[in-house]
């Protein structure tokens, strides 16, 4: 089993929950009250979280599929979606 550094996202992380863990962490991290340390702590805790979220971003982009039109019998013609931020 993988080891997973406390506050890091494993693999039972779903993308809402790691969006309110950044959130958190952006709270604290506003609040300047945090000392120099804990606040380089929390910001690492963080890049991980946002890591996660493009990681689950940018699988799923993988799975949509982008609408070209209808046949006439209704049928969708579909393309693999282009990543034009990429």
């Amino acid at each position: 089993m993988a080891r997973v550094k406390p506050g890091e996202p494993d693999e039972n992380q779903t993308f809402e929950s790691a969006m309110t863990q950044l959130e958190q962490i952006v709270r604290k991290l506003e609040g300047n009250s945090l000392g120099l340390e804990s606040s380089l702590a929390e910001y690492a805790k963080a890049v991980d979280y946002v890591r996660f979220c493009q990681q689950q971003l940018s699988g799923a982009r993988r799975k949509i599929e982008k609408l070209r039109s209808i046949t006439g019998r209704g049928e969708a013609i579909t393309e693999t979606w282009e990543d034009d931020d990429a």
